[in-house]
Order: structure tokens, then sequence, then C-alpha cells
């Protein structure tokens, strides 16, 4: 019978497959011919805890393994192998049946044996070793430990083998033994420097460096410790020089401590670094590159075992010279002349793993060089502009702390609590820091060197301009020295752009206005911009357009410390109001207009193709381009720029920017031109919806015009206060302001006036009541307007008369009628009026059962209304959508376009809109069977148009009332209704 342990478990007779007999046996064989206790057994087999089945399995484990090697003996034989006893089992092992004890007595003979022999006696010895002892068995603590002891014993062995081939000359014998044992464990010193010196001997001295630098990073990666002297020794005898006396050199600095943040940027650094690439880290000065480069490199150091480097490359010194010396090259070994220092570094590098930061970058030039030439080496390079030229480069942009990252490092520095009881403070300081690491590191630094000081009082300092660079300073910590170096590194043609560009109050701005600023083409101005952008002195973002736009940092802008030049800024301002007024027409246009040729062709084409898109980019910029012309006294522009603002953003979303037009001509004390701006404005108001505003205006605009004796524009005035007279109820002086206006446009001639206001009064005389007055006043007013050399007012007239025309049955004339407007709006190129017809149109589709049309027509109305930004008129439409689905029979979809235009008329306080949509809101709860609700509805609109005036309105919600409430009581307020209506019972 033979066993074996000395590699796989093995014997002379098959052995059991199952895992347990196998382990049993093991433990067995670690102590031949001893009884081993079933507890110890149970322990080797569970070393973390038996199951309560333990005692059993060992039982029908060590059954198996006499089954397997003494087969048919009984268990109280004396030839029986697993012999049990005393609560355990022994299994015999006679001499020279276990190859354990055959190493023992082979390694014991060769101690007292010498020469030749003893060396034949050790190579026998570990000739019976076929691979790790027990290689193929799970093992236990006590197995564990007895497989350390042979794998010691072996150990042994070999070093006495080799030392004796070594002393015997027989190198080649040597490396063909230590090869494959030093690819099992590459750490091994002994080995290592066995094998280095047998390779060095046969002339492969390459191959002995090699197997020397496989060592040293094993023994770095596994355990981090450095080569012991003996294995420094071989390398200094092999090499000719030694590695440094401490081992690989790490000239990192340390780790910033409170270093917080930037984990997305660590984790791409760390992948980059996993190739020879070198990782170049860009960004603003102060973005704090540096410390993420170090933080980067301790964090991957152990992957170079070979050393980490580290130069700054704004210092004088020969950075080549002093790597090689870290290198450990003497100085006599260093060539004088530049070319010898590269080529010696990319040699000493070739078979490295090495990692090297290079700070401060200026110029791929001054890189190239530096970088380590092996593919197990690896470089960080740290520049404020990123080096296009450096080949194969990972680039990672080090840009502005998120708020969070801003808030962990302050609070990482001054202490949480501190923050804690002062959060908005808190957020006031780091909103002055602007996402720049250095100044959010000086301002708790600041913090931290004062505790008596509040949060709020230094972020009051921080928020005087004036006093904000001076603040962020701790010590020798500050920003405007930092920002001042980077900004003197700028060429002068960019330190002027960078000035020029410094519009005080501008958070960004597009590459048309800094064209304008720079007094440049726009090419020629982005070749500029695209500079600046790449020193990280300026920042650059798409908007919602794709257009880029530009940002000059609040940082960098104070560190500049110059006024903008009036010059610069005043091309600027211009080319703003140009862009602002071409807006203006396309907002208004269904088609592009034509180019300004004051402003750029492809700029102008992007403002006409997304007008609104324009003005809702550039509104705070157009707002503060408005307050900047009148505070530098260009009084014309900021007239423009007023007026241009006003009428994209509307005076009651514009805010006191919107009615600067009107504040410069009133200072100037010109009525004309303050009736004017007066007039433009109430109708803006008119527009948003807001009719007492709105009427605010146009009273006050009457009573300049009418002070001035400007007949057609006291005129104009009063047609607008009419229309809003009559939106609200006041009926009489709706009538009263209109006769009066007629009169005063047929004394000066003015015919489009005469039009406006004669269609004006048709509308009014139709919601009377007075349908024959109403064709009077329509007839007069189309037959006017074909006089006008404008065909809008025609357009106007003919949308205003199809909706009465409609009203009383007559579709087909409504139809020509509003297929006419159609044509002359779109013409015409005005969005805002082709809208309103076709929502005429829309009400004229539902009204003769074409609900395919009707909606098609509405929604483009929506459309349209919404694109120019008029909602209250887009009110109207949704009400028109209701009604129309409504008759389609669509009374979810209904519902929604009615709910919507009331939440609007509520908000905006119209109250005749109101009126509108509750009665088709009666309507709808009536068609849907739901007569309490229908008849709420209809009851609350024919009160509404009762207290408005309108009583054909009213009669027309106490009709639809009767048809879901029969008490009757709607029957005199509808007989009163129509007697208004019959005998003209309306204000004269």
């Amino acid at each position: 019978m033979e066993f074996k342990v000395l590699g796989p478990l093995a014997a002379s007779v098959p052995l059991p497959s199952a895992a347990q007999p196998r382990r049993v046996l093991a433990v067995l064989l670690a102590r031949p011919n001893e009884f081993v206790h079933r507890d110890t057994l149970v322990d080797e087999l569970w070393p973390q805890g038996p199951p309560s089945s333990a005692a059993a399995v060992v039982q029908m484990a060590v059954s198996k393994l006499r089954k397997a090697l003494s087969p048919g003996v009984p268990v109280d034989d004396v030839r029986q192998r697993v012999r049990s006893g005393r609560s355990g089992y022994r299994l015999m092992v006679s001499d020279g049946e276990l190859d354990v004890a055959v190493f023992s007595e082979l390694t014991a003979a060769a101690a007292k044996a010498t020469g030749a022999e003893r060396r034949a006696l050790l190579d026998q010895a570990l000739g019976l070793w076929r691979g790790r002892a027990f290689a193929d068995v799970p093992v236990g603590p006590l197995v564990e430990a007895h497989r350390l002891w042979l794998e010691d014993q072996r150990s042994s062995v070999l070093g006495k083998l080799v030392e004796l081939e070594l002393a015997a000359g027989d190198h080649k014998a040597v490396a063909d033994r230590l090869g494959p044992e030093l690819a099992v464990r590459p750490g091994d010193e002994r080995l290592a420097g066995w094998l280095a010196e047998a390779l060095h001997r046969l002339g492969r001295r390459d191959a002995a460096m090699a197997v020397l630098d496989r060592c040293r990073r094993a023994l770095w990666e596994h355990t981090g410790v450095s080569p012991g002297e003996e294995l420094l020794a071989a390398h200094r005898r092999i090499a000719g020089t030694g590695w440094s006396a401490g081992g690989a050199p790490c000239r990192l600095p340390p780790a910033t401590p409170d270093f917080t943040g930037r984990a997305g940027e660590l984790a791409e650094v760390g992948r980059a670094l996993r190739g020879p690439a070198p990782v170049v880290l860009h960004g603003a000065a102060g973005s704090g590159k540096s410390a993420l480069a170090v933080q980067a490199a301790w964090r991957v150091r152990k992957r170079f075992p070979d050393g980490q480097l580290v130069a700054d490359l704004r210092d004088t010194g020969d950075v080549l010279a002093g790597f090689l010396r870290a290198l450990g090259l003497a100085e006599e070994e260093i060539p004088a002349d530049r070319a010898g220092r590269i080529s010696l570094w990319q040699s000493r590098t070739a078979d490295r793993r090495l990692l090297v930061v290079l700070e401060n970058c200026r110029s791929e030039a001054e890189v190239r060089p530096l970088l380590p030439t092996g593919p197990g080496c690896a470089a960080i390079v740290t520049t404020r502009r990123r080096p296009a030229g450096l080949v194969g480069a990972r680039f990672v942009e080090v840009g502005a702390l998120s708020d969070a990252e801003s808030r962990d490092l302050l609070g990482a520095i001054t202490g949480e609590a501190r923050l804690s009881a002062e959060p908005d403070a808190v957020r006031r300081v780091l909103a002055c820091c602007d996402g720049l690491a250095l100044a959010v590191r000086a301002a708790g630094m600041k913090l931290l060197q004062r505790p008596r000081l509040s949060v709020a009082e230094f972020a009051a300092r921080l928020e005087n301009e004036r006093l904000r660079l001076d603040e962020l300073a701790a010590g020798d910590l500050g920003v405007r020295p930092v920002l001042a170096g980077a900004l003197a590194e700028l060429s002068p043609r960019q330190r002027k752009s960078l000035r020029l560009l410094g519009f005080p109050g501008a958070t960004e701005f597009a590459g048309w206005f800094a064209a304008a600023m720079l007094g440049r083409s726009e090419g020629e101005a982005a070749e500029l911009l695209d500079e600046l952008v790449d020193d990280h002195v300026l920042h650059a973002e798409p908007d919602r357009m794709g257009v880029v736009r530009y940002r000059l940092p609040a940082l960098i802008r104070l560190a500049l410390r110059e006024p903008p030049d009036p010059e610069a800024l005043r091309r600027a301002l211009t080319a703003m109001a140009a862009l602002a007024e071409h807006a203006l027409a396309a907002l208004g246009a269904e088609y592009p207009p034509s180019r300004r040729a004051d402003v750029p062709a492809a700029v102008s084409d992007r403002v006409a193709a997304d007008p609104i898109g324009w003005r809702d980019t550039e509104r705070a910029n157009l707002a503060l381009a408005v307050r900047t012309a009148k505070n530098r006294g260009w009084t014309e522009l900021a007239m423009r720029l007023a007026d241009a603002y006003s009428d994209l953003v509307g005076p009651a979303k514009g805010g006191s920017p919107a009615w600067l037009g009107f504040g410069i001509v009133r200072d100037r004390v010109d009525l004309p031109a303050e009736a004017g701006k007066l007039l433009k404005l109430g109708h803006a108001h008119a527009d948003a919806g807001d009719l007492a505003r709105a009427r605010t205006c146009f009273s006050l605009a009457e009573t300049r015009f009418r002070s001035v004796g400007d007949h057609p524009g006291t005129g104009s005035a009063l047609i607008a206060l009419a229309d809003v007279d009559a939106d609200t109820g006041r009926t009489g002086a709706a009538v009263h302001a209109l006769r009066e206006a007629l009169d005063l446009l047929r004394d000066c001639g003015d015919l489009a006036g005469q039009a406006m206001a004669s269609a004006q009064f048709g509308s009014l005389w139709d919601d009377l009541g007075d349908f024959r007055r109403a064709q009077e006043c329509f007839d007069a007013s189309l037959l006017l307007s074909l006089h006008c050399e404008d065909g809008r007012q025609h357009d106007r007239s003919a949308k205003r008369y199809a909706d009465v025309l409609r009203r009383n049955g007559r579709m087909d004339e409504a139809g020509e009628l509003l297929t006419s407007a159609l044509i002359g709006t779109r013409s015409s190129r005005e969005r805002h009026w082709e809208a309103h017809v076709l929502r005429s149109f829309g009400d004229l589709h539902a009204k003769t059962g074409h609900a395919g049309e009707s909606e098609r027509c509405l929604a483009r109305s929506l459309e349209l209304f919404e694109y120019v930004g008029h909602r209250h008129a887009a009110a109207y439409t949704h009400r028109s959508f209701g009604e129309s689905l409504r008759l389609a029979g669509e009374h979810g979809r209904a519902a929604e376009h009615l709910n919507l235009a009331m939440s609007t008329f509520r908000e905006l306080g119209d109250r005749r809109g109101g009126g509108y949509a509750l009665l088709s809101f009666g309507r709808l709860r009536a068609d849907e069977g739901i007569a309490t609700e229908a008849a709420d509805g209809l009851r609350t609109a024919a009160g509404l148009f009762r207290e408005l005036g309108f009583p054909v309105w009213e009669l027309r919600a106490l009709k639809d009332l009767s048809a879901v409430d029969q008490s009757g009581r709607q029957r005199d307020r509808a007989r009163e209704a129509l007697t208004k209506i019959r005998f003209g019972a309306t204000p004269a």
C-alpha cells in the first residue's frame, strides 16, 4: 500500500470520490499510526461549527475508507487499516508506505552525506513532490498546519540543493529549477536572488534584471514592503548600481486631509491610469487640479512599485536630472546634454512601472520628454489649457464644484456645527465662491481663522464686489494672486478681449454679443472666444436653441478690475436692440422677416427661426441692456431697447425696464411721445388680460393726446377704452367713447381709425341685441377699410363681422368673410390676428357640424397664441375648443379645455370670458344629463351677463337654463332681457 500527500491526495488503491472521506483520510495521514479523537475530526471538517449530524457523518466517512483501504476485512480484524479506539480512529501505515516518511528519510540521509551523493539525495527528495501538499483536499486547521510545515521542509531542501548547484557552477540547473518555483512565488526574495545570480552567470543579464524587478513589484503589490538587503546586494552585483537605499522613490506630497467631492473625476482618473496614456487634468486656476492629481496618485501608487515622481514645471531646475537621481543614478552617470538625459530617462523607464506627476504644464513640448516610456508606467499632467497636441492623452476636465461638493468642503474645513446654525448665510457665501475650489477653501480658512465672525457677516462682506477678492484670503492662501497669475499668462490680445467682455451684471452672453463688444466679425470673435474657453477663463455651454453661450466667471471679472470700454458696450447694446426688433418682427409674422443689415445674417436667421426662444434666453440681458443704456445717458438707444423689451416681454412681466421708455419721454416732457408710449403699454396689458392696468394706460394716453390736440391719437385711445369698457360691462361708457371717437376721426379724415371704431361699434351693438345697427356699423367699417392703404383693418373688421353673422345664423356669409380675412392676415404675416381668424373659423366649423375642421383650426389658433405668448387670447380659444368638442360629443376633452379657460379668466379677472366659459360648462353638463350642475352654471352665467349689460348673452344663458330648470323662475328675467333687446333699453 502506498499513500501520497506531497501533491494531490493519492493511494495505490482507488479512494472514495466523496469529499468527506478524503478529508478524514488527510487528517489521519497527517498523524499516521496515532489515534485521532472524533472531536478533532469534527473540528477539522467543520471549522465554523459542526451540524447536529456531524458524528454520524464522520462515522460514515470512516466506513467508506475502511471499504476502500481494507475491502472485506472486519472492523476488529488486525488486518484492518482504520482502527477504532479511545473515541477516535488510527490509520496504520507501515515503513515506506507514506511519501512524507520517505522524504524525511532522504533528507536525513542527505544531511550525513557530502558532495555529489548529498546533492543526489536532496534532488531525489524534491522529486517526491508533485505539487502543493494535500493540493486537492479542502483542509481544516490541523491539516493546514501540517501542510505549512511540509512546505517549509521542502523550501529548506530546495535552498540546500540550489546552494550546492551554485557552488558546483551548475547555473543552468538552478535556472531550470527556480523558474517554475518563482512563477508560483514571485515575491520570494531568496529564490529571486538565486535565480538572478544563475541567469547572470549564464550571461542573461536582462533576464536576471527582469527577475529582480518582478520580485520587487510583487513585494510592493502584495505586502507593501521594499526589497531586503540581500536582494539589494544582488541588484548591485548584477546591475552595477543599486536600487535606492529606501526602495522605490515616493516623492508625492501629502494628500489634502480634508479633500472632499470629485468622486466622478477620481474614478475617471483611476480608470485612465490603467493604461500608459498620460492623463491630463485641465481646468481653471484654483479649480483644485493639483489636489485631485495628488489624491489620485496616492490611491493608485501600489500599481507602480518602481516609484512615484513629481515635478512642478514652473520651477527652473532640471526636471530630468532630478528624476534620474531619484531612480538611483549617481551624478556622474547623468549625461550633461539634454538629449542624453532624455535618452537615458527613456531607457530607464522602458521596463519599469513608474508613476509621474507633472504639475502646471504650459505646453505639449515641455511634457513630451518627461513622459515615461514603459507600458507599465503612467503620468498625470495638470494644466490650465488643454494641450490638444498631446497625442493619445486622456483628458479629464476639473470643473466647478457642485453646490453639494462646495458645501461639503466648507463643512470639512470649518466644522458642520457652525454651518448648520446659518444655512442661508452658507448658501450666500458659496454663491460668491462660484464653485471655485480655491475660493471655497479660502472662505473656509477665513471662517476658521475668525471664530467670532458670523457666517452672515462674512457673506455680507463677500457680496460687496469691491471686497470679495480681498476677503477670500487667509495667510498665504488667496484667490487674487492665483487669478492674477492665470491672467498674466494670457497673451496681450487675449487679456484685452477678456476685459472687453466684462459687461457688468451679465451672467452670460451669446457669440454675436461678444463679436459686437470685440468689434470683430463673428468668425474672428469665435476664434478668440475658443482660446479663452481653452484657457478656462471663460465658460461655454449651448443654450436650449443649441447656440453656444459664454459666461465670464464672476471672480475672473473682479480680478480684471477694469470697467468695460464705452464704445464696445454701445456697439453691443446697439446690436442687441437690432436683434430684439428683429425678434419682434418675426414674432408677429408667419414667415421670417427680411434680414437686417445691422446684424450678421446667420444670427438674424437664428433669431427669426425662433424669436420666442431668443426672447426667453436673452430676457435678463435685454433688461440689463435697457438699464445700462439709460444709466450711460444713451437716451435713443435706451428707448429702442425699452420699446422692444416691452413688446417682447410685456409690461406686466417686464417690470421696470418695460416702463423705462415711458419714463424717458416723460422726463423730457414730450406729451405726444408719452401718449404713444401709454397707448402701446395699454395694448400690451390688454393682450396679457390685465384690463385694469390697460384702462389706466388708455385713459392717461387719451388725456395727453387730447391736451396736445392730436385727434387721431385721441380717437385711438377712445377706441381702446371702449374695448376695455365693453369687456368689463361698462357698456354706456363704451358707446359714448366710440361715438366721440367717430366724430373726432371723421373731422381729421382718419379712415383707418373710423373703420376700427365702426367695427368695434358693430360688435358692441350685437352684444346689446341690435343686429340691424351692428350690420350698419360693419358695412361702414368694411367700406372705409377698402379706401385705406393698409388692408389689415379690412381683415380685422371682416373677422369681427363674421363672428356676428355666425351668431345670427348667416353661415355662408361668415365663411366668405373669414376666408378673405385669413388670406389677408397670412399675407401681412400677422400671427396674432391669424390666430384670431382661425379661432373664428373653428367656431364656424363647429356650428356647421364639421368637427374635424373645427379642431384643426382651433389647434392651430392655440399653437399660435401660445407661441406669441398671448395667454389671454389663448384662453378664449380654449373656450371655443371646449364648445366645439361639446357639440362633437367629446365631453371629457371639452371639460379639460373649459377648465383651462376658466382658470385663466379667473386669474386675470375677465368676467366676460368667465361668463362665456360658464355658459359652455352649463351646456356641457346639460348634455351629460347633470341637471343640477348645468342649472348652476347657466344661472351664474346669466347673472354675469346681466351685470355686464349684455342682454343677448343673458337671454342665451336663460334659454338654455329653461331646458334644465322647469321652475319658471328665469322667465321674468328672460322677458326683461328680451324687452331690453326689442325696445332698445340699452345705453344711448
